[in-house]
């Protein structure tokens, strides 16, 4: 396993302070092959992109931003909602289905240590309800968790095909290079059956994710799953580009070898981190930070592989309803609007609902 060095642990230490934390990841990666055969459109008649063009980050005009994010002052979710009473709480994974909403939270008290993993609903997304029946997933559990070193983060989740639900989250190591790994259950209530062995791994020595895989998203692209991640390839956040894995079934994952995003503003400051990644009428749209984790851009493509940025960031820390900093996301697509969930705060944290329309 690749080290990561001390360097690394104390940059991603001073971005959490004063609280102590180090960078959290969230999200799902996929892997593919060639060209994918032709599938079926999603649900809701959206058009699927055809992913058939080689990896290219699209560089940016100048033009003034037009779109921005607003962002709510109300509180969505807080750990006195999850009954966890913890200091820190962030969206982890958020899916889905028949129009019900189902968030698997990350709630946590020390960076990095016990994280803790309830089950939300919401029709509405603002509105939510703690499932008191639900496993709520503990990496204090014996055994549970032996990759967790000593933490997890829960990134981003979806149902396979064969109704089988699904959880990537990567390890949060002070030592080891980052990787992601899966957790299955017939149901959003679990139980929940850990996989030992990760499903995206870090890539070899030379290559852009060579250092730590981390913050995966997926959504679903025709026939297969699409994984977006960032991709680490030396000393801390600063050499972080975006890459993909497709899978077909959710337990196989093939990674594009190039990375499909990479930091060309001045706001991205050199580097790009914690994508997000949703399905529109429009084609794909990605949120996702630059080096500094208060700024947050957005990036469209129809193929999944040519992304063209759009000129930001659309989020900005003058935005916040409240002092502090911004970590981790979910975002959603519904109805002509992308809808941003928000990890802010900074002695503690809550999660913020943020809200543009789209295109």
């Amino acid at each position: 396993m690749a080290r990561l060095p001390i360097t690394t642990l104390q940059r991603r230490a001073a971005r959490r302070a004063p609280r102590a934390l180090i960078a959290a990841c969230s999200g799902l990666l996929v892997a593919c092959s060639a060209a994918p055969p032709t599938a079926p459109s999603p649900p809701g008649g959206t058009a699927a992109p055809n992913v058939t063009a080689a990896p290219v980050a699209s560089a940016t005009a100048a033009p003034a931003v037009t779109k921005r994010f607003v962002i709510a002052p109300e509180v969505i979710i807080d750990t006195d909602l999850l009954t966890t009473h913890d200091l820190y709480v962030n969206p982890g994974a958020l899916i889905e289905v028949n129009g019900t909403l189902h968030m698997f939270p990350n709630s946590f008290s020390k960076w990095p240590g016990r994280m803790r993993v309830p089950h939300l609903t919401s029709t509405d997304g603002i509105e939510w309800t703690l499932d008191t029946k639900a496993e709520v997933l503990d990496t204090d559990s014996d055994g549970l968790f032996p990759m967790a070193d000593p933490g997890i983060d829960v990134s981003t989740g979806f149902v396979t095909d064969d109704g089988t639900w699904e959880l990537l989250f990567q390890n949060v190591s002070t030592g080891n290079a980052w990787k992601v790994y899966r957790m299955t259950a017939p149901g959003p209530a679990g139980p929940w059956t850990v996989a030992p062995q990760p499903v995206i791994d870090v890539g070899t020595g030379g290559t852009f994710d060579a250092a730590g895989v981390q913050w995966p998203s997926v959504v679903r692209i025709g026939n297969r799953w699409a994984a977006y991640y960032a991709g680490v390839s030396g000393a801390g956040r600063g050499t972080g580009k975006m890459g993909v894995a497709f899978s077909a079934d959710g337990v196989t994952w093939t990674k594009q070898p190039e990375p499909v995003l990479q930091a060309t503003e001045s706001w991205e400051l050199r580097a790009v981190d914690r994508p997000r990644v949703v399905l529109t009428p429009d084609g794909l749209v990605m949120l996702y930070t630059g080096l500094d984790l208060n700024a947050r851009g957005l990036a469209t493509s129809t193929d999944g592989l040519t992304w063209t940025k759009v000129p930001g960031p659309s989020i900005e820390q003058k935005d916040f309803p409240l002092q502090g900093g911004a970590w981790d996301s979910a975002l959603r697509y519904t109805d002509g609007s992308l809808e941003y969930f928000l990890e802010i705060g900074n002695t503690t944290t809550k999660i913020y609902r943020a809200t543009l329309a789209w295109p």
